[in-house]
């Protein structure tokens, strides 16, 4: 398979399905978002403006400019009025959703239970800002990490968004990221502890592209606030802690490149949970075969029918004939992006 970088979110696609994994970072097949997780995109855009607040607050600026609420004054602002309008911005954009009156409750509500956590230690008004909406793109340039794909060569990137920096100490950063779903690892379906969350990628991957991105800073916590389901969790990194994350990088980096025929890993999540495992090409194929979720003479699914032509034709072919037009595979697709 080709992988030109790795973010959180493929990290964790392959981990729970390797065909997966293809259809959506090889293929650039996409499924429509999830309701739930346009919800998160809400509360977390709803925080990056009250971060943007704080920054400006800071400078002594008396309004910012958002693309979604036009003007905003820093020191008199409604922040459930900011909520309603993000939430209109998103809504009329993610219109594959049947949107209710509870929707918008749900994201007031859970704006307001993260901004009152712990008598506002979550505020980010009351907290030091390093950097609102950290984007990072940052090439791996080892000799591992070197790849090259019938011209397309390059060397292993990280890709991401980290949601928050603070400095809650000289010399110490912290990087917080909002939850609102549940602290579950969807590819086991065990929740993730305290022990499992500090070798969890997304956090590791944050500390190692905080680690370039802020070379003179030593310690990193990153604190991971899942809303709805248990609260804070914070771990503590060094730079003792790189090579390890290095290491885990590599190996994923590794598994994916040398992969020739994805892995299907048949659960009830692939009719309940996964797009191409429930929904169907313009004209599928009805051939059974066994070992397939499909019934003898019902039409293969996306999934079913691109893991059918992998085993006919090979993995070059199906790229070739399945790749979405104009996708590129080194093309990083912000969080909140409504493209």
């Amino acid at each position: 398979m080709i992988i030109t970088y790795l973010r959180s979110s493929s990290y964790g696609t392959h981990s729970m399905c390797e065909q997966q994994y293809f259809i959506e970072y090889n293929l650039g097949l996409r499924s429509p978002s999830n309701q739930k997780a346009d919800k998160g995109t809400i509360v977390h855009k709803v925080m990056e403006i009250l971060a943007d607040i704080s920054v400006a607050a800071a400078k002594g600026e008396m309004f910012i400019r958002d693309e979604m609420c036009g003007e905003i004054n820093t020191i008199d602002h409604n922040v459930e009025q900011i909520t309603e309008q993000v939430y209109e911005y998103y809504t009329s954009r993610f219109t594959h959703h049947q949107w209710k009156p509870l929707d918008l409750k749900h994201c007031k509500d859970w704006v307001n239970k993260s901004l009152k956590y712990n008598n506002g230690m979550l505020d980010p008004r009351n907290q030091k800002i390093i950097q609102p909406e950290q984007h990072f793109d940052i090439q791996i340039k080892k000799p591992w990490a070197k790849y090259n794909y019938d011209g397309i060569e390059g060397y292993l990137a990280i890709k991401g968004t980290i949601d928050l920096i603070v400095e809650p100490s000289p010399g110490t950063l912290e990087i917080v990221d909002y939850k609102t779903g549940r602290r579950l690892d969807w590819a086991t379906g065990q929740e993730k502890t305290f022990s499992k969350l500090q070798k969890d990628p997304q956090l590791r991957i944050y500390h190692y592209a905080a680690s370039v991105l802020y070379p003179e800073i030593d310690h990193v916590m990153v604190s991971i606030y899942y809303i709805n389901d248990g609260g804070v969790f914070t771990m503590c990194y060094d730079k003792t802690d790189l090579p390890e994350t290095e290491d885990m990088i590599r190996r994923k980096f590794e598994e994916i490149k040398r992969c020739k025929r994805p892995k299907l890993n048949k659960s009830w999540k692939c009719t309940k949970l996964c797009y191409f495992g429930k929904n169907y090409f313009e004209n599928p194929l009805i051939e059974y075969r066994d070992g397939y979720t499909c019934e003898n003479g019902e039409p293969m699914t996306m999934c079913e029918q691109i893991r059918h032509d992998i085993d006919l034709k090979g993995i070059k072919e199906v790229v070739d004939e399945y790749k979405v037009e104009g996708y590129n595979v080194e093309h990083y697709k912000a969080p909140g992006s409504t493209e």
